[in-house]
């Protein structure tokens, strides 16, 4: 037979289990939309338009739904290029919003840029 301290313990502590696995899925969402945000941004500094860029982010992140922002949407060599990755997620009654953004310059395109080359 439990005790009166352990019967009135268990549930705290069965909240407290819950709660932590709470906390730990909202912060394996943040690293995922970290993740997210640095594949984004590796494709746009090697490609044109938006949307490699959004299939990159998808693909990093699959289990959640995912808004994804690329700033400027026509960008050329040297550039800066910005991702943000944006989600919502809800843990109890209130609702998290988590952002991540990454940051690259452009890479210049083969064969478009001249580079001159002295003698060997």
């Amino acid at each position: 037979m439990l005790s009166l301290e352990a019967v009135l313990l268990l549930p705290v502590i069965a909240l407290l289990v819950v709660g932590v696995l709470g906390v730990a899925v909202v912060v394996r969402d943040v690293l995922l939309v970290h993740e997210g945000a640095r594949a984004g941004v590796r494709v746009a500094a090697t490609t044109t338009g938006s949307a490699p860029v959004v299939s990159a982010v998808e693909a990093a992140v699959p289990e959640i739904d995912v808004a994804v922002e690329v700033s400027p949407a026509d960008r050329g060599d040297g550039d800066l290029v910005t991702v943000t990755v944006r989600t919502d997620r809800q843990l109890g009654p209130v609702t998290h919003p988590i952002t991540a953004s990454a940051v690259a310059q452009v890479e210049p395109a083969v064969g478009t840029t001249a580079v001159e080359r002295g003698p060997p």
